[in-house]
């Protein structure tokens, strides 16, 4: 249910899906329009046009999921938004031209056009839907002087809002996608944000270009914050991260997944290059805090995210054992 839930939630679905919608209601009432002016000419020929494009609608409703995960479904929306296209234009050359009631369907795709394509598609978009206006406009009959002007400025005019909103509005989603991946208080990744980048590149680990996976958490975090406090606590948690980053490759994740415990993902990195960056970091902390810390490497220790966690905590803990035996600390 889980997975139902998130593959309708993303944005793409719900594209699709209103695209579908918004086609469907268009056409429904370019149907009802058809049959409450029966007596004027074409009227079979404009309910086979709509009746045409509600089906689409339905049809792109019905396939949303499947059109979701589809590599070619922008292609298939894109080719959806030109029959639609068409439909309108030859429904309004059928009742007459630009000027005729049908010539108002245009504004559906376009506000379609304007609220769900990206914004290079969406100015294609909306100069082909012109171009279909224009053409309809100089096959029908003349409408009255300055009509298509003030009907292609006020498109035009709605356009330019709908697709600045839907803009503003990808940002923020944009936004707070990225921040709920994010710790708020290191800036690492949280543990949602480093599942969603390093299990890909686990499942493309190969001998000649493996990923491996970092776990390391602090020696004696809690005497910190019972002495200095939870503010000094803080402060160092959020050093320890910067530090990492400034320490670690480019493009290594560095995630926080709560108290002082940290996952570093390493993409190519073989196991002892994965133990020398190891070192590395507890070298560059110890200026402030010892750490201790275990790896392992996709794909010789396997590629499943949550069993490479678990070993390499394994060997965390062994390592911090060996530590503290070495410091005459008893353990138990």
């Amino acid at each position: 249910m889980d997975l139902v839930v998130k593959r309708w939630s993303n944005g793409r679905a719900w594209r699709i899906m209103l695209s579908g919608a918004m086609g469907v209601a268009a056409n429904a009432i370019a149907l009802a329009y058809a049959a409450m002016t029966w007596g004027g000419p074409h009227r079979d020929a404009m309910v086979t046009l709509y009746a045409a494009g509600a089906l689409i609608g339905v049809a792109v409703i019905a396939a949303a999921r499947n059109l979701t995960a589809a590599r070619g479904n922008r292609l298939v929306m894109l080719a959806v938004g030109v029959v639609s296209t068409v439909i309108v234009g030859v429904a309004a050359v059928l009742d007459g031209g630009a000027g005729s009631p049908a010539a108002l369907g245009f504004f559906a795709p376009s506000l379609l056009f304007a609220v769900t394509c990206p914004p290079r598609v969406m100015l294609g978009m909306e100069a082909m839907l012109i171009a279909v206006y224009a053409a309809a406009a100089w096959a029908g009959t003349p409408p009255p002087p300055g009509y298509i002007f003030v009907n292609l400025g006020g498109m035009l005019v709605i356009v330019a809002v709908c697709s600045l909103q839907a803009a503003m509005v990808a940002a923020q989603r944009r936004q707070l996608h990225e921040l709920a991946q994010l710790d708020p208080l290191t800036g690492a990744l949280n543990r949602r944000g480093m599942e969603q980048k390093a299990v890909p590149l686990l499942d493309r680990a190969t001998t000649d270009h493996p990923v491996s996976v970092l776990c390391l958490d602090f020696d004696d975090f809690k005497a910190i914050n019972d002495t200095q406090g939870h503010a000094a606590g803080d402060q160092l948690l959020r050093w320890a991260v910067q530090t990492a980053l400034l320490t670690m490759p480019m493009d290594a994740l560095v995630a926080r997944t709560g108290g002082d415990e940290f996952i570093i993902v390493l993409p190519g990195h073989p196991a002892a290059a994965a133990a020398a960056a190891g070192d590395h970091l507890r070298s560059a902390l110890a200026a402030r805090v010892g750490v201790s810390w275990g790896a392992v490497t996709a794909p010789d220790d396997g590629a499943d995210l949550d069993a490479l966690i678990a070993v390499a905590d394994e060997r965390l803990y062994a390592d911090k054992t060996r530590r503290r035996a070495g410091r005459g600390i008893l353990t138990g």
